[in-house]
């Protein structure tokens, strides 16, 4: 009798964690069902006092956004310039993260803790000294200037990212490597970085949703040639005006590569992956 009161309360108190993940999961998703509404609906519909979610949908909003605003001419700028920022992060914070958490020298947490200090500078500190200096090197309005200020931000954190999942790779593997004679660069490229995959997936993925969505150093450091999505999309609140439409139609599209982003890599984001490696 005891063990079904037990066996009820257990299916009750699943059944209310479940619904209140779902009630999470809506309450969260909801903005972005409203957003993707809003860019299938018509002007005249969006205005309205009492929302509607049955209506003839259209496709004009896209329309405008594409052949006025050149919409996509930014997001392959943004495409560009995320998918740079990304690979060489992880180019050049893996030989670094190893450096710092797999190779025991003086201070090496407390520049760890420097490192990452540096992802904790306000942009508009530095957004003026940028400007100067990218304006004598010519990079203002270049791709090439937001991949080298968006690494100012992405490089500390996908150290210190990258520094934790390194760190929890068995040292006994890396201790019996040196002992059949491989270099740090070897252990890194053959052990350390295959075991560590779904760290580095991790990485990956934070580092091109921090790049897709930067927007200071964007507006500051472009004008024309090289606007981003975020920057774009702001060009849509005129002075007397939001063209919510339009709005709603470039958050749908700029959704896009980061849901695809993720839905790739998500099976390698799969922690535990070392378990096991020692046997």
């Amino acid at each position: 009798m005891a063990s079904d009161n037990r066996a009820v309360t257990s299916s009750r108190t699943k059944t209310l964690l479940t619904c209140f993940v779902a009630a999470v999961i809506a309450i969260w998703l909801f903005p972005v069902l409203w957003m993707v509404l809003t860019s299938f609906k018509p002007s005249d519909e969006i205005a309205r006092r009492v929302p509607i979610f049955v209506f003839k949908p259209t496709l004009d909003h896209y329309r405008v956004l594409l052949d006025t605003y050149h919409f996509s001419r930014f997001f392959v700028t943004s495409l560009i310039v995320s998918s740079m920022t990304t690979i060489i992060a992880l180019v050049v914070a893996c030989p670094a993260a190893y450096a710092l958490g797999c190779i025991d020298f003086p201070r090496s947490k407390h520049i760890a803790m420097w490192i990452l200090s540096q992802r904790m500078l306000p942009p508009v500190a530095v957004i003026i000294p940028f400007f100067i200096l990218f304006r004598r090197l010519d990079l203002i309005d270049t791709p090439t200037g937001l991949v080298v200020v968006n690494m100012v931000q992405a490089l500390p954190f996908a150290v210190w990212l990258l520094r934790g999942f390194f760190i929890e790779v068995p040292p006994e593997i890396r201790e019996a490597a040196l002992l059949d004679h491989l270099g740090h660069g070897q252990i890194l490229s053959r052990i350390v970085v295959p075991l560590a995959a779904p760290g580095i997936a991790v990485t990956a993925i934070f580092t091109f949703i921090f790049s897709w969505n930067e927007f200071l150093f964007a507006l500051f450091l472009t004008t024309e040639r090289a606007t981003t999505v975020p920057v774009g999309v702001s060009q849509l609140i005129l002075a007397y005006q939001v063209l919510w439409g339009e709005v709603s139609a470039a958050g749908s599209l700029a959704l896009i590569p980061l849901v695809l982003v993720v839905l790739y890599m998500q099976k390698h984001i799969v922690r535990g992956m070392t378990l096991g490696a020692v046997k």
